[in-house]
């Protein structure tokens, strides 16, 4: 009307102008009256509602959307999985070092001394192991302490040493064994037992050590002596590199309840001393005795050499390796020993390759694959690169090759193996020198790809494995070993100076190569170097043995054999003597061998330790069969039945030793004590207390706090527009 002041609208936003602030100031524009009508409504229905907070400031709380539910589940699920994948690694955390703990809280130490002696006769050791338990603390103490042993040892003999005592200890069954030594240690008389946890890994457990009171504890076991480019060599593991293992357990790991072994490292390690004797016992003159990582004096002796250590107080934190080398190189192609106990002949056969000068190279397609997790940081990672440089420098023209490397993740260089060419072996170079060792030890995926790639026809594909083997689901990657490699053969190279030994010597057994262990860096080159040299001269493969009927004989596949690495065979007999039948491939001719009688070629009793080693192999093929599908209690009844019969420590039994005579009182309370043994020489003393190969826990648990805060932050901050304030209504 004119004269009339124009009508304003009362809502006048003091936030930026938005479309729907123009759209609601347009609505006031043109119909006053229906927009003053609807206030009035939503006025009385808000005077009846509860109190809302409002605000102009963007402080008020939201309605949560679907987005925030989705963000906040996800943080949720990422802190769950987080906790789950590494529940091993916090379990190692906060069993941390040396503790002695009892019902008084208190707390001390057990120091330990290791005196090894060695026996070595042809190709077979008996290693005896002495530790020595002390107590300085001023209450009874029950010790816990794991040891590694190398693969295949048969372990068959303890003896315990209280004071003049001396007990011995004698083969039981698991559950036996178990309920004898806990029985023994409520009623205060001294006991030991020893349980195996893994195939190359053992527990001693040993009671009531009085306070101030030392113990000596033995340990026997019998293992082969490898011989390899024209030189004998004998490996005594002294400790392991911590185990990463998938989030999820399964296998064989589901069985290994007890706590992560501790681990300490040198510098920090006391007690740990370590004094050794090993007697070669030959009448053949050797042209070189070495040690490669400790110093050791040499003497001859009347049946042989004597070997020490000239240091007693190195401590036991990397193997110990002794390699000798026989003056007359003439070795027989084939050597058989045997032994017979009245029922069965046990029999060792060895078989000799030529000369390397007398086989001929043959083209390959040679896979790469490189480890790169936490666990390989420091010199195992330079050890690494060097290795697949001279890798890189052995290949001929005619070769292919392909490099994968693998952590959390897994890369390839190429998507197919390519022939060598300047081009090819640049990109390889440059490939190799960018690899860094961090994240976690994700096999599976590598081992898979290099066993999947289309093959280069008619060339052999040779797998090279470069790890250290750090991972606790042995079983399930050498599952995929066994299932996925067709005509390949896989070839192992242990890194660093406590590799997981077993599993790597297992994977190249599996899969018909060989295994080499590299502990320091100034021998890559030598090792490496006679890898390349003896994987590129196979002698004779396609290996086959005709023991005859009623024979039982272990490996059932025999590798290929190459030029300076011979092949041992062990098997049980009739006493009646049979034809031995070799067959295989000789430069692609068919080659065969026959042996008439046990006593056709120069053989020599090898005593009871055969019989025992024999044993040992034939347990560990019927362990190698729950892999694929044996019966699990009928392969612990047949391993138990073998275990007793020839009295060795497995799985399923224990060596146990227990005085007669109870020492402590009841009134007296018992404390147990976690012993740690060394991380290996060079090993970060992170991955003891929090393995840097776990899983990548840092990163998990950055990604799942920041989902989290990301979630929280859209919930109580968000720009969302507020609810708006209507105007009063006109009277």
């Amino acid at each position: 009307m004119p004269g009339q002041a124009k009508f304003k609208p009362p809502y006048q936003p003091s936030r930026p102008r938005s479309i729907r602030d123009e759209l609601e100031k347009l609505a006031w524009a043109k119909n006053p009256r229906l927009a003053r009508r609807l206030t009035r409504r939503l006025t009385r229905r808000a005077k009846h509602a509860k109190p809302r907070m409002t605000s102009h400031d963007n402080s008020a709380r939201r309605i949560m959307r679907w987005q925030d539910r989705v963000l906040l589940t996800l943080g949720i699920i990422f802190l769950v999985l987080f906790v789950i994948r590494t529940e091993t690694a916090i379990a190692s955390e906060e069993q941390w070092g040396l503790q002695l703990q009892g019902e008084t809280g208190a707390h001390t130490e057990l120091a330990i001394d290791t005196d090894i002696q060695v026996a070595i006769t042809g190709l077979v050791a008996r290693v005896e192991i002495t530790q020595r338990f002390t107590n300085s603390g001023s209450y009874w103490a029950e010790g816990i302490y794991r040891f590694p042993l190398p693969a295949g040892a048969a372990v068959d003999r303890m003896l315990i040493k209280v004071g003049e005592r001396v007990l011995e200890g004698e083969i039981q069954e698991k559950e036996v064994a178990r309920r004898t030594y806990r029985q023994a240690r409520e009623t205060g008389r001294t006991a030991t037992i020893v349980e195996q946890q893994r195939r190359n890994q053992f527990e001693t457990r040993l009671a009531n050590i009085g306070p101030g009171e030392t113990i000596d504890i033995t340990i026997g076991y019998l293992q082969n002596v490898e011989y390899r480019d024209l030189s004998f060599n004998l490996r005594l593991p002294m400790t392991f590199t911590p185990r990463w293992e998938p989030g999820g357990r399964n296998g064989e790991t589901l069985e290994l309840t007890q706590p992560a072994p501790q681990l300490v490292s040198g510098p920090s390690a006391t007690g740990n001393g370590l004094t050794l004797r090993a007697n070669l016992i030959s009448a053949v003159e050797f042209a070189a005795i070495e040690s490669r990582y400790h110093d050791v004096d040499i003497r001859q002796v009347d049946n042989g050499y004597q070997v020490d250590l000239l240091n007693p107080d190195q401590v036991t934190d990397r193997d110990f390796e002794l390699s000798w080398t026989p003056s007359l190189l003439s070795s027989p192609s084939i050597s058989l020993t045997t032994f017979n106990d009245g029922e069965s002949v046990y029999a060792q056969l060895m078989l000799v390759p030529p000369l390397a000068d007398s086989v001929t190279p043959q083209a390959r397609e040679v896979v790469l694959i490189i480890d790169t997790s936490g666990s390989m940081q420091g010199a195992s990672m330079t050890q690494a690169k060097t290795a697949l440089l001279h890798a890189l420098d052995s290949l001929g023209p005619d070769d292919y090759f392909n490099l994968l490397q693998f952590n959390s993740s897994t890369e390839r260089l190429f998507e197919q193996s390519v022939q060598l060419t300047p081009n090819s072996l640049q990109t390889a170079r440059s490939f190799i020198q960018r690899l860094e060792a961090n994240g976690g030890t994700n096999m599976a995926p590598a081992l898979q790809q290099a066993l999947s790639l289309d093959a280069v026809p008619q060339l052999m594909r040779q797998v090279v494995f470069i790890t250290d083997g750090a991972v606790g689901n042995e079983t399930q990657l050498l599952q995929k070993v066994a299932r996925n490699l067709g005509d390949s053969r896989m070839f192992t190279v242990a890194i660093g100076h406590a590799p997981n030994s077993w599993f790597m010597r297992k994977t190249a057994e599996i899969g018909r190569g060989s295994f080499v262990h590299i502990g320091k860096p100034e021998e890559v080159g030598q090792q490496m170097a006679a890898l390349w040299k003896r994987i590129q001269l196979p002698a004779l493969t396609d290996i086959r043995i005709e023991w005859g009927a009623g024979a039982e004989f272990y490996p059932e596949i025999v590798p290929d054999l190459y030029a300076g690495e011979p092949l041992w065979l062990l098997a049980r007999l009739p006493v009646e003597p049979t034809m031995i039948g070799l067959y295989g491939q000789l430069d692609g001719l068919d080659w065969r061998l026959d042996i008439n009688g046990y006593d056709a070629i120069s053989s020599h009793a090898g005593g009871d330790t055969l019989a025992k080693l024999w044993a040992r192999k034939k347990i560990e093929a019927l362990e190698d069969g729950l892999m694929f599908g044996a019966d699990r209690e009928l392969t612990r009844l047949e391993t138990t039945a073998v275990a007793l019969e020839h009295g060795l420590l497995t799985r399923h039994t224990n060596l146990v030793a227990v005085d007669k005579t109870p020492r402590r009182k009841d009134s007296e309370l018992l404390a147990s004590s976690n012993i740690p043994g060394l991380l290996p020489a060079g090993g970060s003393a992170r991955l003891a207390g929090y393995p840097n190969t776990a899983t990548g826990w840092l990163s998990q648990l950055l990604l799942s706090l920041f989902v989290l805060l990301l979630a929280t932050a859209m919930l109580l901050f968000s720009g969302s527009r507020l609810p708006m304030t209507m105007p009063a209504a006109k009277a």
